[in-house]
């Protein structure tokens, strides 16, 4: 179940990223980025939520997908965490960190320590 949320969620927000970039940041109050990156960057949130679908069927078959997915979960914020260091973020831009990262850590943590039992 986490893991069909999961690819739902990655899906939809790739989605957005890919087809309204620059409204996605400005809504997330994320500084101004080309929307070629933002695009790309949401191309591959979309690949994760495809990840996470199939991974969905046979969770023991496919924890390497779900490994992966936990380590993006994991390098996002310590990119935010660097980018705040260096300006280049504020804070009121953790918001997509948090929906798109931190929220995930837990669930899939647990589904990545039940597939490697």
């Amino acid at each position: 179940m986490i893991l069909r949320m999961a690819g739902v969620y990655n899906l939809v927000y790739g989605f957005l990223l890919a087809f309204y970039p620059v409204q996605v940041f400005h809504w997330l109050a994320m500084p101004p980025t080309p929307g070629i990156m933002i695009q790309a960057i949401g191309m591959m949130v979309d690949v994760c939520g495809m990840a996470y679908w199939i991974a969905a069927n046979d969770p023991v078959r496919y924890c390497p997908m779900v490994a992966v997915g936990l380590l993006g979960r994991t390098f996002g914020p310590i990119g935010f965490a660097a980018g705040l260091l260096q300006s280049v973020f504020v804070w009121k831009s953790a918001t997509m960190f948090v929906f798109s990262d931190l929220i995930w850590w837990w669930p899939l943590g647990k589904n990545y320590s039940e597939c490697m039992a």
